[in-house]
């Protein structure tokens, strides 16, 4: 049994769709007791919008849900009743920290900003992780996560230069601001232990999707220089692109990054004369020949296997790789063998979890099946308030738990 770094460590999540659930799910995949606040009166859309399963249209199969929520308990309350408020305060002096993904003012309007939870808990960490900052002219905005990848300029660099934006396809935003956020927790953990003093977080997703603009925005900051959308090409090494296979919409990615690794690609392709000229031993003069460069590998790769190019070009250590699809990535790829679980789910479906992709003592780390709603609202009542049964049922009499 792995001993996991944050046992004992007790977080009471307020958090809801992707980017907040992420964060507090590898806080809990590492071992802390989260607690998913939620209500059926606001539902967690990420219950409902999504990946389900063929005929299913439950709060509790949805796919996205299942991924974002390992390892955490469900505790769900009515915010707005009377007493729900009290309930959440009793809960406070248990747990290290709060967390929540809303706009800005929303904990604060419902009495749970940090300057009231510090006065039950002096030690307490809060963090939020609204889409934007506060204090700032987009403080109020409500935006889901193609917005800020668009908002963040990612969009406008993806695509050909002769076409318009065509945007990721998914929502990086949503998956790259976790690990700000988990990190900064985890900082605040480590400097509660240091001084005994609590803290309050906010992270920006709109600012923490910045850093997937890679160099682009570096060589702007540094040089003033606006990057253009390249499709597949590089700047930096030709070829350098995608290329079609055997089969139906199968393609494989193929880089030279040296004059030696184009000419070992020109020998796998049996193109001596392309290898031999003087005009393309340079990188310079691959560019002014890159139409007729790709149209060679166009043409040895079009017969053939895609994993076949891949493994033959790889061998040579040319850098390259089929261009995977979903099917690929859970059922053939074998870098892929241990990253995904199986669940068998109470409703009778089965479920594939992503892992973390990390390995703690040298192994993955231990994973449980997402809550389904409520499921633990009465364990966490009586555990952690010691109430027993009758008192519970009040509770739910009273509409403030389901």
């Amino acid at each position: 049994m792995i001993e996991l770094p944050l046992s004992g460590f007790r977080i009471l999540d307020f958090c809801w769709l992707i980017a907040g659930p992420l964060t507090t799910r590898l806080l809990a995949d590492l071992g802390a007791d989260v607690i998913k606040v939620e209500s059926r009166a606001r539902l967690d859309r990420i219950r409902e919008a999504g990946v389900q399963p063929p005929g299913r249209l439950s709060p509790d199969t949805n796919g996205v849900f299942n991924d974002c929520n390992t390892n955490k308990r469900s505790l769900t309350i009515d915010l707005n009743a009377a007493g729900a408020i009290d309930l959440i305060r009793a809960l406070v002096p248990t747990v290290d920290a709060v967390t929540s993904n809303f706009r800005p003012g929303r904990m604060q309007r419902w009495g749970l900003g940090y300057e009231d939870l510090r006065r039950i808990r002096p030690d307490i960490i809060v963090a939020n992780l609204p889409a934007f900052g506060s204090g700032g002219p987009k403080t109020d905005w409500g935006i889901v996560g193609n917005g800020v990848v668009a908002m963040a300029g990612l969009n406008e660099l993806t695509g050909f230069a002769e076409r318009p934006p065509i945007g990721l396809g998914t929502l990086h935003s949503d998956f790259a601001a976790p690990y700000f956020a988990a990190l900064s927790i985890l900082a605040a953990f480590f400097d509660r232990e240091q001084t005994g003093e609590g803290q309050c977080i906010e992270l920006s997703q709109y600012e923490a999707a910045l850093n997937l603009l890679d160099t682009e925005l570096l060589d702007y900051l540094g040089n003033g220089t606006e990057a253009k959308r390249a499709g597949n090409g590089s700047a930096e090494f030709v070829p350098h692109g995608v290329f079609r296979c055997a089969g139906e919409d199968r393609w494989v990615a193929i880089a030279a990054r040296s004059t030696l690794e184009w000419q070992q690609l020109c020998a796998v392709m049996g193109r001596s004369d392309l290898a031999l000229r003087h005009d393309l031993q340079s990188l310079a003069g691959r560019r002014l020949a890159e139409a007729e460069i790709e149209r060679a590998i166009s043409e040895w790769a079009a017969p053939r296997d895609v994993w076949e190019v891949a493994a033959t070009l790889e061998e040579r250590q040319i850098p390259a790789s089929p261009v995977e699809d979903i099917g690929d990535l859970v059922a053939r790829d074998s870098g892929m063998r241990d990253y995904f679980v199986r669940f068998d789910h109470p409703e009778g479906i089965d479920l594939l979890v992503q892992n973390e992709p990390i390995l703690w003592d040298g192994e993955r780390l231990p994973l449980q099946r997402a809550p389904l709603m409520g499921e633990h609202s009465q364990q966490v009542l009586s555990d952690l308030l010691d109430l027993d049964d009758e008192q519970i049922a009040h509770l739910v009499i009273d509409g403030v738990i389901y």
